[in-house]
């Protein structure tokens, strides 16, 4: 008995070993055998989808720790397809090596390709178990292949630029904030509510390097999703109040008087923003109660010296940016402050009573008031004293 123990106890042993190894020798993959995917593009021109695929060179990203720096390589390979699974279907001929989508970090979509529907793109990603949901996901007016190709500063690589780790710029300059996969999927599933998409373009102006243009990734406007159509496309210029309104904003700099050359640049940090219904009546009418600390950074010749005058041009400055923002929203039948969301998620019956509710909210009287109660803390100087506890509501 006992050596027939021993017996089935080595057999046991056995079949674990053969089991792990076997499973080790098929499933396990040398890293340089594989492609990296980085980021994904998605386009449609002339009846077809175009994907691409951004590969970087991870070998040229560890030399550029070295005493001599390399500039890294970018691979974009581009695919034609009914739909987005055959435009990739064609890149994997000419892979060399398998792909591998796990470490996808940024999604790219064009505005045409918006135009014929989200649906099918998201699905065709979700469905798929390597791509992971937490791509950062943007909408670009211009050729992919350019978004794609450019690179960050100092022979960096594109990893190190806004495509792949937007949260760096807006943690400084809040205006669009940036978006992943598994939120913009959620927020679509919610009845009534707009997503903002933050649109990529090249800024081919700014900078240079040994007076040659150095084209670099810019956040240029935004693009507007409801029930996965698109709405609109919003540039930069007209979504200045965008930043008051948005849940996540950090910091915003603002001068005041607005376009003056005596002015104050003042930076605002955390605004918090909430909607107030307070009537429905003929049709839904909202406040805005906006509360938020600033600061000052500069001043020329000594304008708005006196604190609450300066606190007071804020404001009007602030409340002259929301209320172009909600024009803007009209014009383009845009609903950028999500009010029917706000409708449906906090007063169902209203929302019930007037769905579709669309046109009901882009009444000229639809904002009824913007209160703002803003703090302004201190002067950015050693020079002057901190300015505390002089809170002043409009």
């Amino acid at each position: 008995m006992r050596e027939l123990n021993s017996k089935l106890r080595y057999s046991l042993v056995m079949i674990v070993i053969l089991l792990f190894s076997s499973g080790c020798a098929s499933d396990v993959k040398d890293i340089e055998k594989l492609n990296y995917a980085s980021a994904l593009g998605v386009d449609y021109k002339d009846g077809k989808f175009h994907g691409y695929i951004q590969f970087i060179d991870f070998q040229s990203i560890a030399k550029a720790t070295e005493s001599k720096k390399q500039t890294a390589k970018v691979w974009v390979g581009e695919g034609v397809g009914n739909s987005l699974e055959e435009s990739l279907f064609s890149l994997y001929q000419t892979a060399q090596e398998r792909i591998y989508w796990g470490h996808l970090t940024s999604i790219v979509v064009s505005e045409a390709a918006f135009k014929q529907g989200f649906g099918e793109i998201y699905d065709s990603i979700a469905r798929y178990h390597e791509f992971r949901l937490t791509s950062w996901v943007f909408g670009t007016r211009e050729p992919m292949r350019d978004i794609l190709s450019t690179g960050g500063f100092l022979g960096q690589s594109p990893l190190s630029t806004i495509l792949h780790e937007p949260e760096g710029t807006y943690a400084q300059n809040s205006f669009i904030k940036p978006i992943k996969l598994h939120r913009l999927l959620g927020e679509l599933n919610e009845p009534g509510y707009t997503s903002c998409i933050p649109v990529l373009a090249l800024n081919k102006k700014q900078w240079k390097e040994k007076n040659k243009i150095e084209p670099k990734l810019m956040i240029d406007g935004a693009i507007f999703l409801k029930n996965e159509v698109l709405q609109s496309y919003i540039p930069l210029k007209k979504l200045s109040g965008l930043r008051w309104i948005q849940q996540g904003t950090i910091r915003a700099g603002i001068s005041v008087p607005k376009n003056s050359p005596e002015s104050v640049q003042v930076v605002v940090e955390n605004p918090k923003s909430k909607l107030k219904l307070v009537s429905t009546e003929d049709k839904p009418k909202y406040n805005i109660d906006l509360k938020a600390k600033g600061y000052i950074v500069s001043r020329t010749k000594k304008s708005l010296s006196e604190l609450h005058p300066l606190m007071d041009e804020t404001k009007k400055a602030i409340e002259q940016e929301i209320v172009e923002l909600f024009r803007t929203g009209r014009d383009t039948h845009t609903d950028i402050f999500n009010l029917e969301h706000n409708l449906y998620r906090h007063h169902y019956r209203q929302w019930k009573a007037i769905s579709p509710a669309k046109e009901q909210l882009y009444s000229e009287n639809t904002i009824n008031e913007v209160k703002i109660d803003l703090n302004i803390v201190h002067s950015s100087s050693e020079k002057f004293p901190d300015i505390k506890n002089q809170s002043h509501s409009k």
